[in-house]
């Protein structure tokens, strides 16, 4: 009889000390392959071009990359992508957008030339990877009317807010030039336009006096 009580405790004695084992075990697994989230893969650094076709534009390159082969888009190195053009499309005018490359901002409407802003025009706007697929908000304020002289004057303003808070409206107005010549004879109705820089200033000041 004491010979069988001798061996249940010995075998009790292996089943707590398996189930230990076991249970430490089980800790150490989960504490190096438990449930964890899995760290993103870091992104790459693309150069997307500033001319890519409509379908193109709203694509997070980085998690489609099926897409970047047909839009264009290449990896490139860190160095190349601090110089890269980073875009940022406004809401009006359609398709208008901001192209910030290294330093230099330049603003680009349709058929026109690009032209350059300074920085100061535009603060608070940020030209991340993380902000190229959202719209910068912006009002536009068009006014067309004949001065003392006759002359035709098209003129606008766009007031682009910022994406920090509190928001910040800038605003940045524009002369849109005449046309020169017939243009049924020339080439000037094809070439790109020059779009003219206006202080605010002097456009409230022509509003004022010459729009009814």
């Amino acid at each position: 009889m004491k010979v069988y009580l001798f061996l249940a405790t010995v075998a009790l004695s292996l089943l707590a000390c398996s189930s230990v084992s076991s249970t430490n075990s089980s800790k150490a697994n989960y504490s190096k392959a438990g449930p964890v989230k899995k760290e993103r893969e870091r992104d790459e650094n693309l150069y997307i071009p500033i001319d890519m076709p409509d379908i193109c534009q709203n694509i997070d390159f980085n998690a489609n990359k099926d897409m970047q082969k047909d839009c264009g888009v290449k990896p490139i190195s860190q160095s190349a992508y601090n110089n890269s053009p980073k875009q940022r499309y406004l809401v009006a005018p359609g398709q208008a957008s901001l192209v910030k490359t290294g330093d230099k901002i330049e603003i680009l409407f349709p058929n026109t030339d690009p032209l350059a802003l300074k920085a100061s025009l535009l603060r608070g706007v940020e030209f991340d990877e993380s902000k190229r697929l959202s719209k910068i908000q912006n009002t536009m304020d068009y006014k067309e009317f004949f001065n003392e002289r006759r002359e035709r004057l098209k003129l606008f303003k766009l007031k682009i807010n910022s994406d920090t808070k509190p928001i910040v409206e800038n605003e940045i107005c524009f002369k849109v030039p005449e046309i020169k010549g017939d243009t049924r004879i020339t080439s000037a109705s094809t070439a790109p336009m020059k779009m003219e820089l206006l202080t605010c200033e002097a456009f409230n000041k022509f509003v004022k006096k010459y729009a009814k």
